[in-house]
């Protein structure tokens, strides 16, 4: 099944260790009325006998979005296809941060990174946990008087990456997790995110959130009073952690720092399937145009997963684990989706799915995801089912998921005065409006533009992460490792700004201590790698349109669009959520301009 296909006629985590070497050798206001501008008004959705609509929410973790033909022939989502047949499905659905933590925390709290602070994964020291004092979700829904619960995957918590040991779990979260707005939690911390982590553990947390439905779910209904059930899978994401070798061969296992696996003892993953490799997957790394970034993102990763060698069945060994990996939490969706059945709730609850980021699988010569804003990565899937709307349409609107939050609210049904004053602290539009005749919306319906926000620094710099790991396999201490000479070059330029418009994905790489907001063309060169693809003629962004002078008013358009996103969304952009803050330097001034 492809996320958007539809009817014809509707056309981690032990990597503390790892970062412990980093902290060492580092040696380390919104705008107001966010939401001004929405999607067209619709009527309102009549509410359901019994009460108000409840809200579930599934969140899987390194799902891409594909396109009509990219999934093989016979590959069946059964949860998916259902979603889709009563739902729309949102094609220009894109994330505004990446890895894991970073666009978590934008769609559980409808802030971007520079105000949630979670520029890169909480394994890692130089991150803190999200500040139980920005509102997530939960919290907005409980203003509202939903009631709000939480199974699975989180990722926003430090201590839920150290607590427990996986098997051995001593410590339950569920007081946490009250802390962020979300009740039942009742989980062992994120631990469950290891090479194996969705086939062992993504049926536990559907379980939960079938008991919690069977239980809970229903005695609320009974009351009349709404619910929020958030349900966050990890599978796809195994396979970050999957070895390609072949039986019998070791090349990528134990060159890395992590743990990895081949396919499970399972029938679900015995099965092979037919596809082609993207079009993009030989384009060389130092092909003309592609910034620095995508090869340290490609060596750093190898360096904790070990390398994977540019071979045909080495990808495709990965891409049919990925595949079969999706048709796993497959399993996991369906069997919640079969419990609000039976619990006679479906009539009056609105369902969404959606995934936290893509993954590269092969395209551009990569995988996982990192320091690019290629299509792979950013745009993921996202469906919206609601009783009272029809099903099995698309839209083109171009959609984020800063936006996700406000559009939870406006699908609430509570006070439109109470709502429109949380709506007034999100920066992101609220697309619920859409639903009613989605076939019709243009891609700039809701924006003319998304924002993406890259600062992670674990894939900064290749060559400091491969000494590091070098040293811990010798048995170093993570302590000394600043001792040996060997720093992360913070004047790389890993940092990405991207926007992207329906048509145009236009990226500003820069270096983490060289932010900046080029006005001029020499400014915008001078300080950035740049990068313009035009998904109409070039679908698999392989021609980059900023390199040489054909296209400059074109890039200087895009250069603005993308300052203009900032300015509304962020505010000032000025590597404020890195370690020691502003004063630390992470922006550009007249001062650093010159050695600039």
């Amino acid at each position: 099944m492809d996320h958007d296909r539809m009817p014809e006629d509707e056309s981690r985590r032990d990597f503390l260790r790892t970062a412990s070497l980093g902290a060492a050798a580092l040696g380390l206001g919104l705008p107001t009325g966010g939401a001004a501008a929405s999607a067209p008004a619709a009527r309102a959705a009549a509410e359901p006998q019994g009460g108000p609509y409840n809200i579930l929410f599934f969140l899987v973790d390194q799902e891409r979005r594909f396109r009509p033909g990219e999934l093989p022939v016979g590959l069946s989502l059964p949860a998916r296809e259902r979603l889709a047949k009563q739902g729309t499905t949102f094609v220009n659905h894109r994330i505004n941060s990446c890895v894991c933590t970073p666009s978590r925390s934008v769609l559980y709290t409808g802030q971007h990174i520079q105000h949630t602070k979670m520029f890169d994964n909480t394994n890692f020291p130089w991150i803190t946990s999200l500040s139980p004092g920005i509102p997530t979700v939960g919290h907005l829904l409980r203003e509202l008087g939903y009631y709000t619960a939480y199974k699975g995957k989180w990722h926003l918590t430090k201590e839920f990456e150290t607590v427990n040991k996986l098997g051995t779990p001593t410590k339950i979260f569920t007081e946490e997790m009250e802390a962020y707005g979300f009740s039942d939690y009742m989980g062992i911390g994120d631990i469950i995110a290891h090479d194996r982590g969705g086939y062992l553990h993504d049926g536990i947390t559907a379980a939960m959130g079938v008991s919690w439905l069977r239980g809970k779910g229903r005695d609320l209904a009974a009351q009349g009073k709404p619910w929020f059930l958030a349900v966050n899978l990890v599978n796809p994401h195994d396979v970050m952690f999957y070895d390609t070798d072949a039986p019998g061969t070791q090349v990528q296992g134990g060159r890395g720092l992590t743990p990895l696996a081949r396919d499970p003892d399972d029938p679900l993953y015995a099965k092979q399937w037919r596809f082609d490799l993207p079009a993009s997957h030989a384009q060389p790394l130092d092909a003309p145009g592609r910034p620095s970034a995508h090869r340290d993102f490609l060596r750093s990763h190898d360096a904790l997963v070990g390398p994977i060698p540019n071979e045909e069945a080495r990808w495709r060994r990965r891409h049919n684990y990925y595949l079969n990996c999706m048709r796993d939490v497959d399993r996991s969706m369906a069997a919640v989706l079969a419990e609000l059945d039976a619990s006679g709730l479906a009539g009056r609850t609105i369902v969404v799915f959606t995934s936290d980021h893509g993954d590269m699988d092969g395209a551009h010569q990569l995988h996982a995801k990192g320091a690019v804003a290629y299509r792979e990565q950013n745009n993921v899937p996202l469906v919206i089912v609601h009783p009272a709307r029809s099903g099995g349409r698309q839209c083109q609107a171009v959609t984020s998921h800063l936006d996700i939050a406000p559009t939870l609210l406006a699908l609430a049904q509570a006070a439109p005065e109470k709502k429109a004053a949380l709506a007034k602290k999100l920066p992101g539009r609220d697309f619920s409006g859409l639903l009613a005749q989605p076939q019709r919306a243009a891609p700039d319906a809701v924006r003319d533009g998304m924002l993406f926000c890259y600062n992670m620094f674990a894939y900064l710099d290749g060559e400091f992460l491969e000494k590091g790991v070098a040293h811990l396999k010798k048995g170093g201490n993570p302590k000394d490792l600043a001792a040996t000479g060997a720093r992360p070059d913070m004047m790389k330029r890993g940092a990405v700004r991207s926007v992207f418009d329906g048509r145009y994905t236009f990226s500003r790489y820069h270096s983490n201590k060289q932010h900046n907001r080029p006005v001029t063309i020499e400014e915008l060169y001078r300080l950035n790698d740049v990068e313009l693809f035009d998904a109409k003629t070039d679908p698999h962004e392989m021609t980059n349109l900023a390199q040489g002078d054909r296209h400059r008013e074109l890039v200087m358009a895009m250069n603005e669009k993308l300052n203009r996103l900032i300015d509304a969304e962020v505010g000032e952009d000025r590597g404020q959520m890195l370690p020691g803050g502003i004063e630390a330097g992470w922006e550009i001034t007249p001062e650093t301009m010159a050695g600039a």
